[in-house]
């Protein structure tokens, strides 16, 4: 198996076992891998009013092939969709990493030395990473749906943050997904379409675009296998230094009251 988040793969033969704690992998911080996810969550902090992001860990979500199989399959469907349309892409699929943001009713993830998927009916990012999206699951948290029953992501990481919700009392991080999600051929559109159960025509996706009832972009897909989580990002939101006690350290002077 070629598929670099499949537990098969050569590079991960030996490595992960069938237990929970399989599922994730932890990135380095010296390797580009993590770097590269950094920068997609950094770049697509749009909301300047938003504290900065500093990253703590970041984890690759592993998958058995049984249930990878599904979603590269259904990539391999639409990559030959697009290429009988001479669509140019730039991954199979028109693949993109895409963020989502969710509850978490647990600490999965803060103790690198002990992750594992909690059973918490409320925590849907462990829901999530334990068997990928179901669409049967839009509106339980949000009545309003946008371009409606679908699968919800954003390349806005600050966008993202505002649905990535902490019920553990004693958690410290806050969590999002990046998440592959084949966009394939995207309809794009600045308005909402709450009507909408598929994509338009032979489109695959729905790119809603800022201008009229979005401020911020966000893709939408209709299908189970055209999504599958990627990385899990622990962070923390940097607290703002009020400009007041700013200033004296600047210009090392009492500032005036």
């Amino acid at each position: 198996m070629n598929d670099e988040f499949c537990s098969q793969h050569y590079d991960n033969c030996g490595f992960f076992g069938t237990g929970a704690s399989d599922r994730f992998k932890l990135i380095e911080k010296e390797s580009a891998e993590y770097h590269q996810v950094k920068k997609l969550l950094k770049s697509g902090w749009k909301h300047r009013k938003k504290n900065t992001p500093v990253v703590h860990i970041i984890y690759k979500v592993m998958w058995p092939l049984h249930m990878l199989d599904p979603y590269l399959k259904y990539r391999k469907i639409v990559q030959a969709t697009l290429e009988t349309e001479n669509v140019a892409v730039q991954k199979p699929g028109n693949e993109q990493l895409l963020f989502h943001g969710t509850n978490r009713a647990c600490r999965l993830g803060e103790n690198p030395e002990k992750v594992s998927l909690c059973g918490e009916d409320q925590c849907s990012l462990c829901t999530i990473i334990r068997s990928s999206f179901d669409i049967k699951e839009c509106g339980s948290k949000h009545s309003f749906t946008r371009f409606g029953k679908a699968i919800y992501t954003t390349p806005c990481s600050s966008k993202a943050d505002d649905y990535s919700v902490n019920l553990h009392a004693d958690t410290t991080k806050r969590v999002l997904l990046l998440n592959r999600v084949v966009v394939g051929k995207g309809f794009r559109t600045p308005l909402n379409s709450t009507h909408l159960r598929a994509p338009p025509g032979d489109y695959h996706s729905v790119i809603g675009i800022p201008g009229v009832h979005l401020n911020y972009e966000e893709t939408v897909v209709y299908r189970n296998d055209a999504i599958i989580p990627a990385y899990m990002i622990l962070y923390e939101l940097e607290p703002r230094i009020p400009w007041k006690s700013l200033v004296p350290q600047l210009f090392n002077v009492p500032l005036a009251v």
